[in-house]
Parts: C-alpha cells; structure tokens; sequence
C-alpha cells in the first residue's frame, strides 16, 4: 500500500507507492556507462592530457604522478577574479556572477569510478576535498561551498571520467540556510542535534540501516526522497571535512567504499548525484559542532521527476527504505 512519510531534516513529505514499481529486476542490469561527449582518446581529464586543462590548483601525488588534481572549471559558472557587486537594473536586483567553481579530477584512470576505488583512491579524494575547503576558507567573501559529484547522464554530467565539482557562493541558498537556522533552532530547544536524534531512531529502527563503523552510520532514510537514497552521518561531533584527522579520513573512506562496493552490486551502471553536506563558512566557529553533522548523501537517479513532484515538492518513491537497505545489504 502506499503511504506518506514526514522527513525531520528537509521537513517534506514523500510518497511511497512501490506498486508502481512493475518490474524490480529492471533494477539489476549494468547499463553501458555513459561516456558524454568527450571520446576517450581526447579527454582533457586522462594522464599526460594536463595541458587541455586550466592551470592546476592542487595535486595530490604518488611516485612522481598525480592520483589526483583540482583544476578551475572551464566552463565555469562563477568566477572568483571578478567583484562581488550588487546592483539594480531598472526595477530588477541583479550581482555579479562572482564565487569559486573547482572540478576535482578524482582518478588519473578514465576507465576507473567510484566503485572500483580502493582505499588509497578514496583517501585521495577526500584529502584533497578537505585542502580546497580549507583553502577557501581563507577567502572571506565566500559563505558556503557547494560539493557535488554528478555520475551518469540522468545525474547532469557531462563526462564520463571521474569527477566531482566545488562551486563557492557569496550568500547562503534559501534551502541551505532555512535548513541551518532550523538545525539551530532544534538544538536550541532539545540541546542535542537534530543528526544525533535521527541517527538514534534510524539505530533503534534498525531496518534502514546498511553498515556502521566507529565514526560513521550508512543508511537509506526513513523518508527518502529518491529510490535507494542513502546517508553517510558523521556519530562524532563533526561538522566540516576541515574538522577531520586522519583516523576521521579513514573512517569515512571505509564506509564509503562499502556503499559503493554494495550499489554496484545491487543497481549496476546507474546515474547517481552525491552531495557532500560541510557546514557553512558563514557564522562557522566553535558552536557550529554542536548543532551540524558533517553528511554525505547520495540519490540513485533511476526515475525521473515529473509534474505531480514539481507541483507539489512531494517526492514519489517506489521503494520503501527497509527494502532498499535489505537489497544493498544482501549485494556483495
């Protein structure tokens, strides 16, 4: 039967209709990947293709050769070498297109994705993550930095080599800071954080959960949005990749590769967003731990949104949480 279920984090509603799922073992099929309009043999993103790209940012390195690098993107929305101005255009507000736009190449492997990483892959990525957050932190013009990886043509990419995108904006979007003023607001009035008490009821639900370590819980949320969403939730009081030591790195990478080693398993080729969650540069200090969770999460793109969500912001999910988590946790 179907049904609605209320997420405490987005505050929205989802609606579960699996009957609309006709055919599961769809599901199950490795699709060809999609290889975007760049032909291998002329990648900008391949080993010793360096000179197709912009002026490198930042590397990380092994036996003389990057594993993986940082570039400005070329096709960049923002740009952080023009002024931040606002102005009016006859009755219209309008500003500069000023901000960061950062394309991580994770792998120098175009044939490589995420789920064939191994550690060392994964400790790369998110090494050098955690330097670009650092670094634009420096930049006090900046109030948040959007982290993304989009696989697959459904998912937005464009290439088919191994990416992720950093994109630093001036001003806090609505969503991001009606979603800090409400994680603020809650650990106001329950003096714990909002993460905390839904990982306590994800643990003691118990069906949603995929695996755990030491620092990091993996789960498809009660009231996911996307067929065979998942969130990775830092258990320790971190709110930023910033805030990481290498037993953090470490941690995260682990569960990571879990995931990623289960979701090829169970859904194959399929086009994914990942969003990396830090908290905000602005008002970030000491007390930001407190009330936000460092998170990670990723939304399988396997249906496509239609009228009835884009009216409604009601999502329509054909899988309830407790079987997606069953079917990753059963893929090996």
């Amino acid at each position: 039967m179907s049904e609605f279920r209320y997420c405490k984090l987005a505050r929205e509603w989802t609606l579960f209709a699996p009957e609309r799922l006709k055919r599961p073992k769809d599901l199950n099929n490795k699709k060809d990947i999609y290889l975007g309009e760049i032909i291998h043999d002329k990648c900008p993103f391949d080993l010793e293709r360096e000179e197709f790209t912009p002026h490198e940012i930042a590397r990380v390195s092994q036996d003389g050769k990057w594993k993986c690098r940082v570039v400005p993107n070329l096709y960049n929305a923002l740009s952080i070498d023009i002024p931040f101005q606002s102005t009016r255009d006859s009755f219209f507000e309008k500003s500069s297109g000023f901000g960061a736009h950062e394309v991580v190449i994770e792998t120098p492997n175009h044939d490589k994705q995420i789920w064939n990483y191994d550690f060392n892959d994964l400790i790369n990525y998110f090494t050098i993550l955690q330097s670009r957050v650092i670094n634009l932190k420096n930049d006090d013009r900046l109030a948040y930095l959007s982290i993304f990886k989009n696989q697959g043509e459904d998912a937005g990419a464009s290439m088919s080599h191994s990416h992720s995108q950093i994109m630093g904006l001036p001003f806090l979007p609505k969503k991001i800071k009606e979603n800090v003023e409400y994680q603020k607001e809650y650990f106001e009035t329950h003096n714990r954080a909002l993460f905390d008490d839904i990982l306590y009821e994800e643990l003691n639900y118990e069906k949603n959960i995929i695996a755990q370590n030491s620092e990091f819980v993996l789960y498809c949320p009660y009231a996911s949005q996307f067929a065979f969403e998942v969130k990775i939730v830092s258990k320790k009081k971190l709110a930023s990749l910033s805030e990481f030591n290498k037993s953090d790195l470490s941690a995260l990478c682990d569960i990571t590769k879990e995931y990623f080693s289960k979701f090829y398993a169970a859904l194959g080729d399929i086009s994914f967003n990942m969003i990396i969650n830090n908290a905000p540069y602005k008002d970030y200090d000491v007390n930001t731990k407190n009330y936000f969770r460092f998170n990670i999460e990723i939304k399988p793109r396997i249906y496509k949104e239609a009228g009835f969500e884009q009216n409604t912001d009601i999502n329509i999910n054909v899988i309830l949480p407790e079987t997606a988590a069953k079917i990753y946790k059963e893929s090996r």
